[in-house]
Order: C-alpha cells, then structure tokens, then sequence
C-alpha cells in the first residue's frame, strides 16, 4: 500500500517514492471497493481519476486492448488527522512511528486513541477512557432541576469513579418558539408533550428553560472539580461534579446534539450517552463493560443497559425472525471474561437486585410488579437460552466441596446482539460515533430526530444483504443482562414528568375540592 508515512491531512509524503502521490489498480466492471483494516479504513481517499483510455503503458497495468471495458482508477490518500512532524533541529522532519498506540484525531479536530491502542488502556482509571453525555431539551417542569436531579443521584448505582470522576457534558438542545401560541402547529404537535419533545416552546416555557440552565449551571459550579480518591469523604459530594453545560443556539434534535458533544466536548475513546430522565435502576459495572469492549479489538462498539423493554430481547427477535435466525444469534451471544462478576452482587441472588427492591418499598405496586415480572423472565428465552449455554455458575455443588475444589464465586453476564440501536443508556466508542454513525455520506442520522429512529432500520438492511452475523458486526452492537430479571434502567418520563411541589399542590387541591 502506497500510504502516507505520517498521519497528517495534508501529508502526501508517501512510503514509496512516487510522484503521482496514489495508487494505481484496474477493475473489472461493477466490481467494489472494500475499505479493510489498516490499508484502507484508517486513510480517507477519494477516486480522483477514471482513466478509459489506455496508451502504451497499459501492458504495465495487466490492461488488454482487447478490454476496453476494464478501468485503470487512480485514488490519493489522505490519512486522518493526527500530530504533525516537527523540526528535530537538525533540519530534518521527525517521521512518526506508525505503532499501535499512535495517537489520532478525527475529522473534527477532538483528540481520542486509536482502536488499536485501546488495549493498552484498560488498566488506566475510568474517568480517562470514558466522558458521560447527558441530553437535555425544553420540559414542562422546567426552571425546576428535579429530574436531572434525580437521574444523578443514580449515577452511584454505576460506581464512585462513574459518579464523581468521570466528566459530564449536559448538552442542552435549543428550541423553536411558537409565537402564535394559540396557534396549533400540526395534530402531531396538538398537546404540550409532544410539541416539547419536537423542540417546540411557547414563549413562557422558552423562559422557563432559560431559568432552568441558569439554575442547572449553579448546580455544577457548586458541585465543583477534580478527581476524587478513595479515600475522601463522599457524603459531602454532588454528583454534578467535574460536569460542564453546554448549550446550543438552535434546535438540533436529540441526534444532531450528541454529535455536536461528540465532535467539540469529548475526548476520551468511550462515552456513556444518557437522556435526562434515564435512571439506574440498581448497581450497574459500566467499568467492567469498558474493559470488556477495550479487551474486544473493536468487535464490541455499543453496549447498551438493558431496560423494561428489551429484557427479553432474544423472545421479541425470535418472534420476528425464527428460531434457525435465533439459534444463529445465540452463537454471536459474547460472554467476556471482564464481565464474571461477584455472583454475590450481581445476578438472581445478588444485592444489585436486593437493594433495588428494598428501593421501591414505599411503592408496593411497583415492587410487586418488578418481582412479578422477573418470575415471568425465568420462562423465556432469553433466560433458558442463557442457561443452556452458561459457562460460569452461580453455585457450588456439594461434591465440590467434598473434593476440596474452590468455590465459585462468579457470575456471568452476557451481551446479546442487537439489531436496535437503543437510545436509552449506552456506553459507545467515540471514534464509532464519530467517523461511522455520524458520518455524512451514510445519512443514517437526520437532523431533529433521535439516532435510533434511521440507525435501527439500517442495520436491519446491512443484515438482510450480508446476513446475521456480518451485517451485525461493523455496528457491534449489543445489550448487558445478568440473567437475574430485573433490568438496570428505568425511565421518568420528563415529558409528563411532575416536580414534588406540583404534586403536593395538586394533592392540596384535591383535599379542597373534596371538602367542598
């Protein structure tokens, strides 16, 4: 390969010495291009010539005159951006060594690691690999900070470094004014909720909103800075520590706001993306499922935390494509070592799901409505297929202890591939975010929408053309379960969401009416 010999936009200093700066090849008619490993995909090219006639060089080019038919295509490669060369002094340009653990940036100019260095960082702290991303538009309960408030305070569920170390970026969408506000838009937007959600205010809610990222940005300058060691005291520290807030000057939608954090806030290799009303449900190992995608070569880019309504995901993919299509699934199912966990934390027996119950005990309801649906779990695929093909177990039987052998105390959770790329709580390469999903030229994100909306339905096409597990794998995406059937997020619904004081005043006048 002809490559550059420095990562840098604009080197055309190539390995070999050729004047054209590119590489020459012939194709036969309605052949591809496939960009593969280091040789192509790490280098942005463009064909900048089509040549279809051929002189007397051709014969150099295994080019017959007898076909015509055949292209000679001659494509320039320009590598992805990274630290130019400097003087060494001698007035001779440093060349940069083209090792695994180079240093590379992405066509917006933010600073990340390359995936080939990944490995090397899985022993380094959480709060240098992964920046969280917490999304945030217009609600009818704004000034109020009551629902982020709450999602926070969740934020420990995922570990003291996730909560209090790793840095935050509240990305707050802008909206559009209604200014006519008697005016309805379309029926799609006739009630509050739905014309919030589509970034549509009134111009009190506008102010609203306004008042509330004031409030928002007291928060986390109060909450203040800096790296917390194990040691110090945490009862004194706000969750919105080491956070920033961002806003944005117009309407961009869910999807084109986590781009713009993505491609001017962050700069670390993961990201953990949270909508503003997605809570923890119960302890979460987002540092395990980091290590676990650090440890996987780039097989593992998404991995979402599973909620309500995908816990049974492999049911809802059986019921859609079959059981051969499932049994095909079941053997991309990975099970990495980094996530055998404590079995006395995670999994059916463990305090994860102890300490989530104990939780909703003032809400008998939903404590028996969680407790119902885990009994339900324990009969569908998702939990029988899990059982069928466990390589790590809960339990020790007796005759290993009559033996002497040690005990087991792992659990094995799993990450089950999936063709919906889930909005909800995720931790995702930044650099798959970047230069893959968000890139230009696949359109598989619109403006004003949410990344699932045209992503799910592109890799449901990427699949049908190159099958299960190849269409699959260059979005890599999968979902954490530990099979115990409780899920690990819940959701407050911000947009119907009622602050503490609106339900008090609301109860407060119930009390009058019916005194009346």
């Amino acid at each position: 390969m002809n490559k550059p010999k420095v990562r840098d936009i604009e080197c055309w200093d190539l390995d070999t010495q050729s004047p054209l700066h590119s590489l020459e090849f012939t194709m036969n008619p309605n052949e591809l291009i496939l960009k593969t490993d280091e040789s192509l995909w790490n280098y942005r090219s463009q064909i900048s010539a089509v040549n279809n006639t051929f002189d007397e060089d051709c014969n150099n080019l295994n080019i017959s005159a007898e076909r015509p038919d055949m292209r000679n295509y001659t494509i320039k490669f320009r590598c992805i951006h990274g630290e130019s060369d400097h003087d060494d002094g001698n007035g001779k340009e440093k060349q940069q060594e083209e090792t695994t653990s180079s240093t590379t940036m992405s066509s917006t100019g933010a600073t990340l690691s390359s995936n080939s260095s990944l490995k090397s960082q899985a022993s380094s702290p959480l709060h240098e690999l992964l920046t969280i991303i917490v999304t945030t538009s217009p609600i009818k309960s704004n000034p109020s900070t009551e629902v982020l408030e709450r999602t926070f305070d969740t934020f420990s569920y995922a570990g003291i470094e996730f909560c209090y170390n790793c840095p935050k970026i509240i990305i707050c969408d802008g909206c559009r004014i209604k200014q006519d506000e008697s005016a309805v838009v379309t029926n799609k937007h006739a009630n509050t909720k739905q014309r919030l959600r589509s970034g549509i205010a009134t111009s009190k809610q506008a102010e609203n909103y306004e008042l509330f990222k004031i409030a928002l940005r007291k928060l986390c300058d109060d909450a203040g800075s800096g790296v917390v060691l194990h040691g110090d005291d945490k009862k004194s520290l706000s969750p919105f520590r080491n956070t920033r807030v961002v806003e944005l000057d117009e309407r961009h939608g869910y999807g084109f706001a986590l781009r713009h954090a993505l491609r001017h806030e962050v700069s670390t290799p993961y990201v953990c993306v949270i909508q503003h009303d997605r809570t923890f449900m119960r302890h979460t190992p987002i540092q395990s499922v980091v290590q676990s995608m650090t440890n996987s070569n780039g097989c593992i880019k998404y991995v979402g935390m599973n909620m309500r309504s995908n816990l049974t995901y492999r049911d809802t993919f059986t019921t859609k494509y079959g059981s051969s299509s499932l049994n095909e699934l079941l053997g991309m199912v990975l099970k990495p070592p980094e996530l055998a966990l404590d079995s006395s934390v995670f999994g059916p027996n463990g305090t994860s799901v102890k300490l989530m119950l104990e939780a909703q005990s003032h809400n008998k309801a939903l404590q028996k409505n969680l407790k119902s649906l885990a009994q339900t779990y324990l009969v569908t695929v998702q939990s029988t297929s899990n059982s069928s093909n466990s390589t790590t177990s809960t339990t020790t039987d007796a005759a290993s202890e009559e033996d002497g052998r040690e005990k087991d105390t792992t659990h094995q959770l799993s990450l089950t591939p999936t063709l919906f790329w889930y909005d909800n709580t995720h931790v995702c390469e930044t650099s798959h975010y970047r230069d893959f999903i968000f890139n230009p030229a696949y359109k598989m994100v619109a403006k004003g929408g949410f990344v699932e909306d045209k992503l799910s339905p592109a890799i449901i096409r990427s699949v049908e053309r190159l099958g299960l597990r190849e269409g699959h794998s260059k979005f890599g995406c999968y979902i954490l379960d530990d099979h115990s059937g409780y899920f690990f997020t819940g959701h407050l619904d911000g947009g119907s969401y009622m602050t503490t004081a609106e339900k008090k005043q609301l109860i407060s006048g119930e009390a009058r009416f019916n005194k009346k």
